[in-house]
């Protein structure tokens, strides 16, 4: 089961709400695990001695110019949308970090002069001392897009257990991939205090794709319950809870425990 949570609040959000229903839901089942998008680990979950190591290497087919091929009739560098591929005097530049790997270029290519070749752009990364907490490394230039979405989850799929309970921790505001979240998730948790926002996604819902369960701050709750949606998680937000999330301690407020209970509850893992 993939558990992921996005969210558009920054600060003290989804990343601490996810981070603390992990440590309640490790207790309960020992096949979670956490995974992070990003470089961004809640320290609730590691140590300050604590070391990555590499697990797996995350490549890309990225487009390899041959210049004993190449006629420059530059064929390939109209067809490339994201000006992934440029010329300069007799010799043709493939930026890796733009490039998405879509194959248009090669097959705008008549005298196969480019080539697809694997190429490293990050790692999936765990801690020495919590083989149960994991981390996307990508190069500095890489941009995370939906095409890293897809590849990092059918790597998982492929890596952890098949009973695992694996929490998701999307980076923060990164709506382009809530799309391709909500399709290859089972279930989705979205952090957001924007009535608005929240209303146009849950139109937009299919039945085939991942239950999507919706967290609210708690002063925010009664705005979200009057149009229609009191089954909303309303979530406590105060300096206490901050001081406790930044410090890497789990958080002891009475309602917040009361919500991370509720979550295990509407998930059937309590």
């Amino acid at each position: 089961m993939i558990i992921s949570g996005i969210g558009n609040n920054g600060g003290i959000g989804i990343s601490t709400l996810l981070a603390n229903f992990f440590v309640l839901l490790s207790k309960k089942h020992s096949n979670t695990y956490w995974l992070s998008l990003s470089n961004y680990i809640p320290p609730i979950l590691f140590s300050h001695d604590h070391q990555w190591i590499e697990k797996e290497t995350i490549t890309r087919p990225i487009p390899k110019w041959d210049r004993i091929h190449c006629k420059f009739c530059s064929e390939c560098e109209k067809v490339c949308q994201c000006g992934a591929i440029s010329r300069y005097g007799d010799f043709y530049v493939v930026y890796s970090e733009l490039c998405i790997s879509c194959a248009a270029c090669i097959y705008a290519c008549k005298k196969q002069a480019l080539v697809f070749e694997d190429k490293k752009i990050g790692s999936l990364d765990y801690i020495n001392n919590n083989e149960y907490v994991y981390k996307i490394n990508l190069h500095p230039r890489e941009i995370f897009s939906p095409w890293h979405t897809k590849i990092i989850i059918q790597k998982i799929n492929q890596i952890f257990p098949k009973n695992s309970i694996i929490l998701l921790d999307a980076p923060s505001g990164f709506r382009e991939l809530w799309s391709d979240l909500i399709d290859l998730s089972d279930v989705v948790i979205l952090y957001t205090n924007d009535l608005n926002m929240w209303e146009t996604l849950y139109k937009s819902l299919a039945h085939d794709q991942a239950l999507v369960i919706l967290a609210v701050s708690e002063e925010y709750y009664d705005n979200f319950a009057q149009a229609g949606y009191s089954f909303a998680l309303a979530i406590p937000r105060d300096k206490s809870i901050s001081q406790e999330a930044i410090q890497g301690k789990i958080i002891s407020n009475n309602n917040y425990q009361l919500a991370l209970n509720e979550l295990l509850i509407k998930l059937n893992l309590d």
